[in-house]
């Protein structure tokens, strides 16, 4: 849910926790979960098993159909005077590729709106695109529809 909100770090899942009390009952926990937590919880997870679980819970998924976007700062960059190198991508799950690549000279998700430009008028057509809470903006998510696809803002 955190995700979800926007929140783009596990300190910020932290937060979120400790700002939501409500919700922490519907997840059967008493109290929030602390960063340290949450880290280990999710190192604990396993991919492959995690996967299997979440297509019980959506048997029409279809991995050939899904690209994730993602965004990466290089590590080492920004030390010093230099700038930080920022890029994003496109990955095909199914694959275990990576589709196409930019560096994000400004915000992440408007170098994402050229990358999906460079796919092409088909290159979205019945994918469903997924990413990080960074990601959800409405323009974003209406170019996806445009060129064919779907987000979970769609």
């Amino acid at each position: 849910m955190a995700f979800l909100s926007r929140v783009d770090s596990l300190r910020g899942v932290e937060r979120f926790a400790r700002a939501n009390p409500h919700l922490l009952p519907h997840l059967g926990l008493r109290k929030a979960p602390g960063h340290t937590a949450i880290t280990l919880l999710l190192h604990r997870l396993d991919p492959e098993k995690l996967q299997a679980a979440l297509l019980q819970v959506f048997p029409e998924a279809d991995l050939g159909e899904v690209l994730v976007v993602d965004g990466k700062h290089l590590r080492g960059s920004g030390k010093g005077k230099s700038a930080q190198v920022k890029l994003v991508e496109v990955l095909a799950l199914h694959l275990h590729t990576t589709l196409a690549q930019a560096r994000a000279e400004g915000r992440e998700d408007q170098a994402l709106l050229e990358l999906l430009d460079r796919l092409g008028a088909e290159g979205l057509k019945g994918k469903v695109v997924v990413g990080d809470a960074g990601y959800l903006y409405p323009e974003l998510a209406g170019k996806v529809v445009q060129k064919g696809g779907r987000t979970s803002l769609s």
